[in-house]
């Protein structure tokens, strides 16, 4: 498996031109996305998965290939027992895969838009990949509806042995990218209260980035009170206080991921995973901050 690793990254991550032609395909897809305003947002968001906590990917990419693995079981048993009840489970599994791959693609696109520039070679592939198996699965169709049902399945089975290898680099972009992976620092928050900086140093509506613990926490006072909540953002680890304040709103400057300052959540994808909270107390001139557990 490692000299798969090396091979790969040998030819694909390292061919600057894979890497620059999907970071510009993704661009022009976000952008398009942003240029849409709220509508458009709103849309994105349900196909990253912000409503659910988790990349909406990769829950509708179990229900496409567990259709199309299932269906290739039951073309197995066609071909080698000529069995039409299992011909006829096949082509329904078969085009249920193809339905429910529809939405799984379209999630995928709009998670590839915002794909961070290390990862773009490898989810330019990935989606490549995709479109080819998906082309070969409604070329499976046309061949079963028109009773050719031998060439029907040999495609399906090529398709999945490809699927295969887009999976593969699909856990390539979340174990080795960490591409739908929370990012913001959850580990090692101050559970006690901790002075972080001079409370007459905190400017009205002025983000300040400080150390807690070794914790990046994003300071911001509005309307006399002080927010709190961590700096990396939980999509990439986009630094949030680099990023556009908008009333209690933060977008981050990296690919836009709007979070809620008063409570850490998500307000905008690409991210899905809400920020850290923090309480925040001033005590002998000090602003201090703990983290806050639910």
């Amino acid at each position: 498996m490692a000299n798969i690793d090396r091979v790969y990254e040998k030819f694909v991550e390292q061919t600057p031109t894979i890497n620059e032609a999907g970071l510009k395909v993704a661009r022009t897809i976000h952008n398009a996305v942003l240029k849409g305003g709220e509508p458009s947002r709103k849309v994105a968001d349900l196909l990253h998965g912000t409503w659910l906590g988790h990349p909406l990917h990769a829950v509708l990419t179990d229900i496409t290939i567990g259709a199309w693995s299932l269906a290739a079981i039951f073309d197995i048993l066609a071909l080698v027992n000529d069995d039409e009840s299992a011909r006829t489970t096949a082509d329904a599994l078969t085009k249920a895969g193809v339905v429910s791959a529809v939405p799984t693609a379209l999630a995928g696109v709009t998670d590839f838009s915002t794909v961070p520039q290390p990862a773009a070679s490898t989810a330019t592939m990935h989606g490549l990949i995709n479109s080819v198996v998906l082309g070969m699965y409604l070329a499976s169709l046309q061949e079963r509806k028109h009773g050719r049902h031998k060439t029907g399945a040999m495609l399906s089975l090529s398709a999945l042995g490809l699927a295969g290898i887009s999976a593969w680099l699909g856990g390539h972009l979340v174990y080795s990218y960490r591409v739908g992976v929370d990012h913001s620092q959850s580990e090692g928050q101050p559970e006690d209260w901790m002075p972080v900086m001079n409370a007459s140093e905190l400017q009205d509506e002025t983000p300040v980035c400080v150390d807690a613990q070794g914790t990046r926490v994003l300071l911001y006072r509005m309307n006399g009170s002080t927010h709190a909540i961590g700096a990396v953002c939980s999509h990439a680890a986009g630094p949030l206080e680099e990023g556009t304040f908008d009333g209690y709103y933060v977008q981050c400057p990296w690919h836009n991921s709007v979070f809620d300052l008063r409570d850490g959540d998500v307000r905008h994808g690409p991210a899905v995973h809400p920020q850290p909270r923090f309480e925040t107390r001033i005590r002998d001139g000090q602003i201090e901050v703990r983290a806050l557990r639910s």
